[in-house]
Formats: C-alpha cells, structure tokens, sequence
C-alpha cells in the first residue's frame, strides 16, 4: 500500500527585506531635504519673497490677520473679494506711481531730472514743472521746448477723467511791467497759457481750469535767488472725487 504523503504546510514567516523599505524612505526623505538646502543656498531675497507671498496665499493666511481673503475652489464660480484694508493700493496711489515712472523716464531722458516733480497734495497728485523749463523771465508764452513738456504730461494724463487745475506762481519780484503790471497777471497768463497748450493737444476743455496764485503759495521763503527760483513754477493738480467739490483756493502744496 502506498504511503500518503504528507502535507507540509507553512506557517507565517517575517520578510527579511521589510527594511528596505524603510531605508528607501529614508534615502527619499535625505534627498528632498538636501534639494531643499541647495534651493535655499542658491536663493536671493527676492525670490525668497515670492515663495513667501505665493505660500501666504496658498494657504489664506490674510484670514489669520483678520483681512479679506480670496476665496479659491475647483475653478468654477470663482469668488474673488478685493482686499479693501489700508496695506491695499487705493487708485490715487496707482496713478500716482504711472504718473511718476512715465515723467521721470522723460525728464531723465531729456536732461530735465530733478525739473520735473510728481507727489501727491492733500487735493490729489502734483505735477511741478520749474518755470525755468516753460518760460522766459517775464514771460507767458510757450517755446517749443516747453510745447513738448507739455504734450508728453498731456499723452500721460489724459486717460484719466479727473478735473485738472493748472496754478501759475511767482516769486516775490514784480514783473518788469512791459506785458504784466502785477504777479497775479503774470502768473494767471502763464497758467492759462498751460491750459491752452493742453486743450490743443486733446485735453477736455471741461476738466481743466487756471488759477493764478501770484507770489502767495511759495514753496520756501523768498530769502535768495535759488529760493525765487524754486518758487516759480507751473504746477498741475489732479483732483481726486473725495476733494473734488472743494473751491480752487490757494494752497501750500509740500515740497516733495
């Protein structure tokens, strides 16, 4: 009779290799912090930066500073809701910051830095042209030079719906008398003179306006000639809606 074979049957046994895959882990985890080392190293602040910003918005963490956030989703209905605390750009700033790149670029092109000035004034933004750059002595009629001033101002601001002011000021010197008998026909001349020059070159007639303020808005006291210099200027007021209504009365703008 033939024998029956018996059965061999296995019990459970440990894998001998399971530590592999532990150490592959390990090998994993050593080389992403090692890329990330290296990334780190070879960064500038700049980049730096931008991870930061992108992290901080990846993550919402305006929320934690009890501001506004963006909403994000799968990408359907998307609900963007504008940051409206003080750190965001309101649009005079915006405008501002166009208005300055474009005319320094300019002036610096031309030879003019340090002419022109652009800031912002409790009405709106200044654009302060030196008269030096738009007059002769004595004199309200524009040269070609001054034209072209003029017309690159006009190209940068037009777009924009703000009523404009132009304000003509003197030093304390009175006019030589020959065209102008007094500052205030002088420099209600030179700011109308402006005006016109911009509406020809295709301002709106009906944002602009002149004010003459003769000597009485100076920028420093009228003590030498480098002080009169700086007080005889063209300046060019745009005005923002929140001082819109406020009558064109003389101010003393900053120096800026």
């Amino acid at each position: 009779m033939a024998r029956r074979k018996r059965s061999h049957i296995e019990g459970p046994h440990d894998n001998e290799e399971r530590w592999l895959l532990t150490y592959s882990d390990l090998i994993t985890l050593l080389f992403v912090l090692f890329v990330v080392m290296y990334a780190i190293s070879t960064t500038d602040v700049r980049k730096l930066t931008v991870l930061a910003q992108s992290l901080s918005a990846a993550f919402n963490a305006d929320v934690m500073q009890g501001q506004q956030a963006i909403s994000i989703d799968n990408g359907q209905n998307m609900d963007v809701q504008t940051d409206t605390s003080s750190s965001g750009t309101s649009p005079v700033q915006s405008d501002l910051n166009s208005i300055k790149a474009a005319l320094e670029d300019y002036a610096i092109g031309q030879g003019l830095s340090g002419e022109v000035e652009v800031g912002m004034a409790p009405q709106g933004i200044v654009i302060r042209l030196n008269d030096a750059l738009l007059f002769s002595s004595g004199r309200a009629n524009l040269d070609d030079h001054a034209l072209s001033l003029v017309k690159q101002v006009v190209a940068i601001i037009k777009p924009l719906p703000n009523q404009v002011r132009i304000e003509g000021n003197t030093d304390d010197q009175p006019p030589d008398g020959i065209l102008y008998s007094s500052n205030w026909d002088l420099s209600t001349a030179r700011a109308l003179s402006v005006l016109e020059a911009m509406a020809s070159m295709g301002m709106n007639p009906g944002q602009l306006c002149a004010q003459g303020n003769a000597q009485y808005n100076p920028l420093v006291p009228n003590t030498d000639d480098a002080s009169r210099a700086k007080n005889r200027r063209v300046d060019i007021v745009i005005i923002y809606p929140a001082d819109a209504t406020a009558a064109p009365t003389p101010m003393a703008l900053p120096s800026f």
